[in-house]
């Protein structure tokens, strides 16, 4: 089951602090209750439930998570707010929404723990830049957010400005693909850096540094100088996630216990975990202790 890690039950080589979070999982299913979109872009083989998600939180020592509707449940946040529902404030929510929604569903979808949406530039499986000019306005009281789906360095580059126009606080995600083959002094990459240090609205999400890295597992050596740098340019405003079930990746499945134990490798300074595995999730997805 995707819940069972690789390692055979073994545990994290540090010990994760209180509040510790997952900031990007999905759920698929049980498909009885929860039916696939059809049309949808990518394909899921089987079933990644909230039982399964469950028991890898508690092998890792993870206490919250946030659970993003995957693009392969389509517009429908059903399974999100189920599993929200379910787990008694250990779980926050990032939507999927279309400029149709109305003012009663977006209120429902605030109420049930949910604390932004997702886009992408091109529009394929989450809103494009003109939806959510549309949707930034009528969410912006309720203190969300919006995770842009980075597909490439010079993607995320472009994105800024129009990202930066929502007056929301926005995510970066995919490591915002950098990787051991961009020069850490590159002009892009330079970008990014002088944008997470100097906008205080700019977070980036390191999940999936395991598909940038050409070192591969168990340690992702090669993306270890990319992450500090990130880290010392905003340590407040970084976050860490599995991207559990990981469905669409393009390198073999990594093992969930490799994906916390690079941390300990990155950032040896357990403050430094602390924040980026709890006080910044916290603020973000809007847990209050």
């Amino acid at each position: 089951m995707p819940g069972i890690d690789q390692g055979g039950g073994r545990k994290p080589k540090f010990l994760l602090p209180k509040g510790a979070c997952d900031t990007h999982m999905h759920l698929y299913g049980p498909f009885n209750r929860f039916p696939l979109a059809e049309g949808r872009h990518y394909q899921v083989e089987k079933s990644a439930t909230l039982e399964d998600y469950v028991a890898l939180l508690d092998q890792l020592g993870l206490e919250r998570a946030v659970v993003v509707t995957g693009g392969g449940n389509g517009y429908n946040n059903a399974v999100t707010l189920d599993a929200i529902a379910r787990m008694n404030g250990r779980l926050k929510g990032v939507a999927l929404i279309t400029p149709e929604v109305t003012d009663k569903e977006l209120f429902a979808l605030h109420e049930g723990g949910m604390t932004g949406f997702r886009m992408r530039a091109s529009g394929k499986g989450a809103c494009g830049f003109s939806d959510a000019f549309r949707l930034a306005p009528r969410v912006i009281d309720f203190g969300w957010h919006v995770e842009f789906h980075v597909s490439s360095l010079e993607d995320a580059v472009a994105a800024i400005p129009h990202l930066q126009s929502l007056k929301l606080s926005y995510v970066l995600d995919h490591v915002s693909h950098l990787g051991p083959e961009h020069a850490l002094d590159d002009v892009a990459v330079r970008k990014v850096l002088d944008t997470l240090r100097n906008d205080e609205k700019c977070w980036i999400n390191l999940y999936s540094f395991y598909q940038r890295s050409r070192s591969g597992a168990p340690f992702y050596a090669d993306m270890i100088p990319i992450v500090r740098t990130l880290v010392d340019a905003a340590p407040d405003r970084v976050l860490w996630g599995t991207n559990w079930p990981h469905v669409v990746i393009e390198c073999a499945e990594p093992d969930n216990i490799d994906l916390v134990d690079f941390l300990f490798d990155a950032l040896p300074e357990a403050h430094l975990r602390q924040q980026v595995l709890s006080s910044n999730p916290a603020r973000l997805y809007g847990w209050l202790n």
